[in-house]
Parts: structure tokens; sequence; C-alpha cells
């Protein structure tokens, strides 16, 4: 018999893992797929469709549909990261009794899948925004490729710490689910930062999601510029809370696989 090495073992976990919930998550609902990507489709639509009443040219040289989708999109992703993240644990407890199965495995795999269900958004949006004919012309590919990459850390690492704490205290995964509703609107998804007063404008720049949105729209579009993203404040935001939820989950590992 030939001995599996951790790796080997991590990877079939994973994959297992991974199988299940998309057959949980999909599987046994009608419209699953659809409703995956409703969400960042409809506010697409109704943003769109408030600005184009309203204000139809107030961001010369972008297409702002383009614009909402690329915020929308990396929003929803990171947002999802989080939200998933935060009843892993308990939503697999029934897997921790097989030894090769580890809690943060769970984390991980739904990470995956969330960028699995990004993936196809952005594919259905490409193909919408092609077949009305918008500019999709990306200036910095690279760049914005990087900040989603970043972003997608940046939402394990919340997620990680929000899994750990949320095992222990439920209140808190309340209080990240009522936070998560108004980050739609003060997360420079349908403005950029450059179009606030001064006032709300230094305000909101304390919200790290800005600074993620501001450079993944100041990389797409060559009207706009990443002159308010602040690389450092973003670093401290994503590696602060992922030492912090690797230190609690190494001494909290035992206690969330024997808690029922």
């Amino acid at each position: 018999m030939i001995k599996r090495t951790p790796f080997t073992i991590f990877k079939s976990v994973i994959t297992a893992l991974f199988l299940r919930e998309i057959q949980t998550r999909f599987g046994s609902q009608k419209l699953g797929y659809f409703w995956a990507l409703f969400d960042a489709m409809f506010m697409v639509l109704v943003f769109a469709g408030l600005k184009s009443a309203v204000a139809s040219n107030s961001m010369p040289g972008i297409d702002f549909p383009v614009f909402l989708a690329t915020g929308f999109l990396a929003f929803f992703l990171w947002k999802n990261i989080v939200s998933r993240s935060l009843n892993a644990f308990s939503a697999n407890q029934a897997l921790f009794s097989y030894i090769q199965v580890k809690p943060i495995d769970t984390l991980i795999t739904r990470f995956l899948v969330e960028i699995l269900v990004s993936i196809a958004a952005t594919l259905v949006f490409i193909g919408i925004g092609l077949y009305f004919g918008f500019d999709l012309h990306v200036k910095n590919f690279n760049m914005v490729i990087l900040a989603v990459a970043w972003m997608c850390l940046f939402g394990f690492s919340l997620g990680l710490l929000s899994a750990v704490i949320g095992a222990f205290y439920e209140t808190y995964v309340k209080i990240v689910n009522v936070i998560m509703a108004p980050l739609l609107f003060v997360s420079a998804l349908m403005y950029t930062v450059d179009s606030l007063p001064p006032v709300l404008r230094e305000i909101i720049l304390y919200n790290p999601l800005v600074h993620f949105i501001e450079m993944i729209h100041g990389n797409y579009f060559n009207a706009l510029d990443t002159q308010y993203v602040d690389y450092e404040y973003m670093f401290y935001w994503t590696f602060i809370p992922l030492f912090l939820g690797l230190y609690f989950y190494t001494r909290a590992e035992k206690k969330i696989i024997s808690s029922r």
C-alpha cells in the first residue's frame, strides 16, 4: 500500500469538499446557478437605469454599466468570501469526525467556490457587454488582476478571523451580517472618490474596500487613476487579520472540531 503524502491528502479533501459544496449549493436548487449571478446583475441594471434617468453624462469617457459591473463583481466576490466563511465550520461540523478533514479546509473550499462563481459571472457580463457594444478595453490588465487577487486574499483573511470568532460568539456573526448591507453604499461602487466633497472623501477612505475598488477602477479605465489608493493601508488590512486568524485558529482548532 502506497502511503499518501500530506499534500495528496489535502488535495483529495479539498476536491471532495469542493464537489460537495457545489452539489449542496447549486445541485438541489432550481435556477441555482442563476441566483449565484443575480445579485451583481440586478444591482448593475438598477443603478445604471437610475443614472441614465438622472445624470447620463456625469462620467465622460466611461461606460457607466461597465464601471458598475467591475465594482459590483469585485464587491460581491469579497462579500461572499467573508459571508460564506462565517458558518463554514458549523455547516461542516459532521465532517470533522474524519481525521483527514480540518476546519480550515472548509474555508479554503468555500473560497475556491466563490472564485469559480465570480469567474462565471464575469464571463456572463463580458458576453453581455460585447453584445451591447460597451467599451471593455482595460488600461492595465495585470494590475486589475492583482487588485482582484489581493481583494480575494483580504476577504479570506477577514473570513478566517471571523469564522474563528464566530465559532464561539454567535453575536459576532450577526454583527458582521448587519455591517455588510451598508458597505454596498460606502465602498465607491457607484461613484469615484474624486467625485466626493473633501470631507466625505477623507471619511470614506477609512474603509479599506474603497482602496481596492479604486485600484480596480483606476487600472481599468483610462479616464481614472489610483491617486487615492493607499497600498500600505491595504497591506495592513490584509495581513494583520490573516496573522490573527491563523494564530487564533491554531489555538482553537481542537475546540472547533469537538464543539457541537
